[in-house]
């Protein structure tokens, strides 16, 4: 940084300033201190400046399974939005193994991220709480939180199923199989709940 100051003949806060608060520099001197960073090669040590601010830029989304469409689709929205807030993002790869992800949540705790994003393998796992207690925000993906237990995002499924079986309802279809999962996912027995409830209100067995 004193090469770079010295290179765009500015002081040494004024490049800390370009780097950590650029609003706070005038154009000009900005594109004279980054023209001075291009030509050394210079690029900051984003270990150091975290260890200053005790956070990095970096949130995380610890994801299920990649290899499912509708977890890739999340991860791509999350790192769209963290682009705009010039925030990169990790992504890990729990694989529904519980171990896999509790080795993780302890290296992002670790790494000082800003936030994790997480599809967890227990909704109620300890380290879930472990992490907003240390000042690490955490919000559950396609799982509800229990009231009063932090943030999540959600698809309302009962809503899903319900609005499924209307559909095949509207269009004639009176026999219908339900097709889902292991009852212990939340998301099937919550699908299945409201294909039983779009069937009761058209008085069907």
């Amino acid at each position: 940084m004193k090469e770079v100051a010295a290179a765009a003949s500015v002081s040494l806060g004024t490049v800390s300033n370009v780097l950590n608060r650029p609003h706070l520099v005038s154009p000009r001197t900005r594109a004279r201190v980054e023209q001075a960073m291009e030509e050394l090669g210079f690029v900051r040590n984003e270990s150091a400046r975290a260890l200053r601010a005790g956070s990095s830029r970096i949130l995380a989304y610890v994801m299920l399974d990649p290899s499912n469409p509708f977890f890739t689709d999340v991860a791509t929205g999350i790192e769209e939005v963290a682009a705009a807030a010039d925030l990169s993002v990790f992504l890990c790869n729990s694989g529904e193994d519980a171990a896999r992800e509790a080795r993780y949540l302890d290296l992002l705790l670790e790494q000082r991220v800003q936030g994790v994003l997480i599809t967890p393998v227990d909704a109620g796992g300890e380290r879930l709480r472990t992490l907003p207690a240390r000042g690490t925000p955490v919000v559950l993906v396609d799982r509800v939180a229990g009231a009063g237990e932090g943030c999540s995002v959600s698809v309302d499924d009962v809503l899903g199923g319900e609005l499924a079986v209307t559909h095949l309802l509207e269009r004639g279809h009176e026999r219908i199989a339900f097709v889902g999962g292991p009852d212990a996912l939340g998301q099937v027995r919550d699908r299945r709940a409201g294909a039983l409830r779009a069937l009761e209100r058209a008085g069907l067995p």
